[in-house]
This record gives C-alpha cells, structure tokens and sequence, in this order.
C-alpha cells in the first residue's frame, strides 16, 4: 500500500478542532489506498475527494458533492465533500464512520456521473465493487491498521507478571 500513488485519494480541509474524525480519516484512507487499486478509467488516474470539514474557525454548510472539477492533461477527477460541525461534534464513533463512509460513497458516485456524461469510459462495477469491500471493512472496524495500532499499543503498555 503507498499512500503516494492511491488511485482514490481522501484529502481534508479542517480548522483542526475536529480530534474526532482523526482516526477514522486516515483508516478511510489507508484502506482505499490498499482495496482500491485502478485504473478505473484509462483517462483518470486519480478520483480526489477532498472532505471539508466544519469548524468554529470555518464552517462548510454544505453536505454531499460540490465543485465537481476534472483535469484532463493530468488526468484526476476532484470533488468537494461536506462535513458540517453538527455531523461530528457530540457524534458517536461509529456514526462518524457512517457519515464518512457515506460521503466517500456520494463522491465516487459523483465523479462516476460526470465522467459518463463526459462519455469517458469508466468501470464503475469494479470502482463500487472495490469501495464496497472498503466500506465493509471500515464499518465492521477490521481494518488492518486498527488491528496494528492495537498490538502497537499493547507494546506500550507494561505487561502484568502472572
């Protein structure tokens, strides 16, 4: 897995406020970057979504896609996904997920409509299929680096003589 060359990319944009959407920011990534391995379209070589999320500092009063933009010399495709401050702030874990999950889900889809109305070719049955083995695993919390952040973790802590 190299987060440098992950077909589908998840930047943030965020007033820093926002501890709780850390962690599963970048288990959402880590595991794109591993399950989701293209090309899905021969014209695109990367899907950048990039979520904007709200804050005391700056709000994003917006949610699903916005300012869907796509370069062709350089082949990506680029969206605007909303996190607004009342998704996170006072959210449970796991409904942060879902609304993570969700809004990857509504971006891809996003990009996925204008590239057919563009009449790019795009396989959008591999895409979701690959994004759905994602979301699965981001859900069900079984991501692989969950599971090494907890045997780190355990590393750290002093082991009980028995």
């Amino acid at each position: 897995m190299d987060l440098n060359s992950a077909t589908i990319t998840l930047g943030v944009q965020t007033s820093r406020e926002d501890d709780q959407t850390d962690k599963p920011v970048l288990e959402i990534r880590r595991l794109l970057a591993t399950h989701c391995q293209g090309p899905y379209s021969p014209e695109i070589r990367e899907f950048a979504l990039i979520l904007r999320i709200g804050g005391d500092m700056q709000e994003f009063n917006f949610e699903g896609c916005e300012r869907i933009r796509r370069n062709r010399k350089q082949k990506y495709i680029t969206v605007d996904l909303g996190f607004p401050s009342n998704r996170w702030k006072g959210a449970t874990e796991s409904s942060i997920r879902e609304y993570l999950a969700e809004a990857v889900e509504t971006g891809l889809l996003c990009c996925i409509k204008r590239l057919e109305t563009d009449k790019s070719p795009v396989d959008s049955a591999r895409l979701m299929g690959d994004f759905a083995k994602v979301k699965q695993l981001f859900l069900a919390r079984d991501a692989p680096n969950q599971q090494d952040y907890r045997a780190s973790e355990s590393h750290d802590r002093p082991r009980k003589r028995q």
